[in-house]
């Protein structure tokens, strides 16, 4: 055996024995479900190339369409993957039906290669021993599922993005949320379609679907399989419903800001002053930002002000994000802590904790960027006390 049969081999088997690992977990959750139909869907075209190199080329046409109508479902797929890791809820409607389309664009072309007889088909057939793929078939049954793939690898980054930008305006803790994964995910899909691109330059095409391909996927696929367990991304259904939670919030605000865009709906300064004044007061004397889990919408019932009136105020006010401002009253009451004999038995990060802070990361994060230095440092230096206690 030649070692290109051997990688295709090779391929093909580690895709079908990770595929049932995550789809027939108990208890199991549709991303688990989503990522490995992920997983399963770039086996066809391969299975169609190891068939295109091992055997007749006649026998290759139809292989060659029924992998890429198969393949053609893993841009929808990996789209709603994003969004279910960005908490989006998922559901089954008539729109989501037209990702069908593609597949059966594909499938009709299928068809008319079927029946265009005999002359045609060997015309088809011989233009893979030319240098150019002439037939328009061919074209877009090779290129369509492609052109598709990062048709919808560039929504879902947009998606991502989006999310991830209006994280500061949400949130004062955004651990929870393992977005860094499916950031990393998406930028990975970039990274593979344009090195693979780059390569399909300099390099003949079948050359790169022989070999490229299966080693990007092989390599692609491990790293996704070993962060999605490293990041806790493999969800029973419940743990998926607790990660969603987490969204809701971040959901909200993105919907409600689509209904209500600050152009349209400014708050005039009366209002806003009158706003400011409540945040305040319930900061300062209230100590709102002592709630570990204080977000927009919990913020809102609190202060009894709307969730998108919140961020304009904190925005236009208070010249910052939601995130640096609640975080900027947790960095006051550590500092003020931190100096303060009382509390020098008590170890930093149990400190940090009882400033409204609920990781290490996020105290060291937002105290470095408050004051520009970590917390043991500003202590060193604000106070004579020891540190032996830190």
């Amino acid at each position: 055996m030649d070692w290109i049969a051997f990688l295709h081999i090779f391929t093909i088997a580690n895709k079908l024995l990770l595929f049932p690992l995550f789809f027939f977990r108990k208890s199991n959750s549709l991303t688990n479900r989503m990522l490995a139909i992920l997983i399963l869907l770039p086996v066809f075209p391969i299975i169609s190339n190891y068939i295109f190199y091992t055997r007749p080329l006649s026998e290759f046409p139809a292989t060659l369409f029924a992998a890429q109508i198969l393949f053609s479902f893993f841009g929808p797929v990996y789209f709603f993957y994003s969004l279910k890791m960005l908490g989006v809820p998922f559901t089954f409607s008539k729109t989501k039906v037209l990702h069908l389309l593609p597949a059966c664009c594909i499938l009709i072309l299928w068809m008319v290669y079927a029946l265009s007889g005999n002359e045609k088909q060997q015309e088809f057939m011989n233009s893979f021993n030319r240098e150019g793929r002439s037939t328009w078939q061919l074209e877009i049954a090779s290129i369509g599922p492609i052109m598709l793939v990062f048709g919808y690898v560039a929504a879902a980054a947009r998606k991502v993005f989006h999310h991830t930008t209006a994280l500061k305006e949400v949130f004062t803790s955004i651990g929870s949320l393992k977005i860094d994964y499916i950031r990393e995910f998406t930028l990975l899909m970039i990274l593979q379609i344009i090195i693979l691109g780059v390569i399909s330059v300099f390099t003949p095409a079948l050359y790169v679907d022989l070999v490229w391909v299966p080693i990007f996927g092989n390599l692609f696929y491990f790293y996704i399989v070993y962060k999605s367990y490293n990041y806790g991304m493999i969800f029973s259904e419940k743990e998926y419903q607790d990660f969603q939670n987490y969204f809701n919030p971040l959901n909200r605000y993105l919907e409600e800001n689509k209904e209500k865009k600050y152009a349209a709906s400014e708050l005039p300064n009366s209002k806003l002053e009158e706003y400011a004044a409540c945040l305040t007061e319930g900061f300062q004397n209230e100590q709102w930002y002592l709630d570990p889990e204080l977000n927009l919408s919990s913020l809102s019932e609190k202060a009894g002000i709307p969730a998108h009136s919140i961020s304009q105020v904190i925005n236009r006010r208070f010249k910052k994000n939601f995130f640096d401002f609640v975080n900027s009253y947790r960095v006051e009451e550590l500092k003020v802590k931190l100096i303060d004999e009382k509390f020098t038995h008590i170890k930093l990060e149990e400190l940090a904790y009882t400033c409204g802070f609920n990781s290490k990361a996020a105290y060291q994060r937002a105290f470095k960027k408050h004051t520009g230095m970590t917390p043991t440092a500003y202590r060193a230096l604000e106070s004579p006390v020891s540190l032996k206690a830190v």
